[in-house]
């Protein structure tokens, strides 16, 4: 690809993506990694949760390290705009933490965990994931998926 400033590589505007849940408002944010822009080392999404329900039904690990980041949807104030209750499971013996404020869950690599459940959303929920790997793999039942974007369907290797 050519570029017209040296440093147009590294500057990615493509954030805007239709929902993948209906769950979810649309248009949800993501940065897809080194496949939008090559060599970058993380995957971040934000989605806007409106209803509950059970995002990963099944425990799976990923070989970097993950935050998940759940705030209010107000961005004036993230606090007193949380009201909803979510649950989430980690380590192999599936340990449950009921999330019901603003929290940051931070998941070293090779911890499972999941399901995660959002069991109560009285307003809408500001999810956001981060994964610090350059294309989202996870191990799921022995499995590995990747997912490089809406445009790639999961692969499993």
């Amino acid at each position: 690809m050519v570029y017209k400033n040296k440093y147009d590589k590294f500057v990615f505007s493509g954030l805007r993506e239709d929902r993948n849940l209906s769950v979810v408002a649309s248009p949800q944010a993501y940065f897809r990694g080194a496949s939008q822009i090559p060599g970058a080392g993380l995957n971040l999404g934000w989605q806007l949760i409106t209803k509950p329900f059970r995002l990963e039904t099944e425990p799976h690990t990923h070989g970097a390290d993950e935050y998940l980041i759940l705030l209010g949807h107000d961005t004036a104030d993230f606090f007193s705009s949380f009201k909803a209750h979510i649950e989430l499971f980690l380590g192999t013996e599936m340990e449950k933490y009921s999330i019901v404020k603003p929290t940051i869950v931070y998941i070293p690599s090779g911890l499972s965990h999941c399901p995660l459940e959002f069991k109560a959303i009285n307003e809408p929920v500001l999810f956001t994931a981060l994964l610090q790997e350059p294309v989202f793999t996870k191990t799921m039942n022995g499995k590995e998926y990747t997912w490089k974007g809406p445009e790639a369907k999961a692969a499993v290797s």
